[in-house]
């Protein structure tokens, strides 16, 4: 079971293996930081890349409604952002949840609902998400990354 969807000399972009959502993907700095003050010039100048690769892997596979950006840092200290695709099935089985959010959906809810909501083993994650990971290893491939 190998998550790793893409990766360059600064960053990581891997499918994340606790959490059953195709296309739910981590971006983590290649050194341990714990803040983005702390990357060097570098770093810094490749993050937004790395992440907007990361967007454009969800919005060309999976064709979400939303995708979502966030670093929290509060389970895992080291640096690392959550990259989510917010489906219109992931949308509407919340808002049936939480009936009150559909006036506007509070996307930091919705993500730490969905994290629960869909949390799985590694072993349980792979079979729903190892085509996912294949066509975005593919598409990854043929983009300068």
């Amino acid at each position: 079971m190998d998550f790793l969807v893409a990766e360059n000399a600064f960053f990581r972009i891997e499918h994340c293996y606790s959490c059953a959502v195709p296309g739910y993907l981590i971006v983590s700095a290649n050194i341990a930081v714990v803040c983005v003050h702390e990357l060097a010039p570098s770093y810094q100048a490749q993050l937004g890349p790395s992440l907007a690769a990361a967007c454009d892997l969800i919005q060309d596979v999976i064709k979400p409604v939303k995708v979502y950006c966030a670093q929290f840092g509060e389970e895992g200290r080291e640096l690392h952002f959550h990259v989510f695709p917010r489906t219109a099935d992931i949308t509407n089985e919340f808002l049936k949840a939480y009936p009150e959010q559909k006036a506007l959906i509070h996307g930091p809810v919705l993500l730490d609902w969905a994290r629960a909501r869909y949390q799985a083993s590694k072993e349980k994650v792979w079979p729903l998400v190892s085509s996912v990971i294949h066509e975005m290893r593919k598409r990854s491939a043929m983009r300068a990354y």
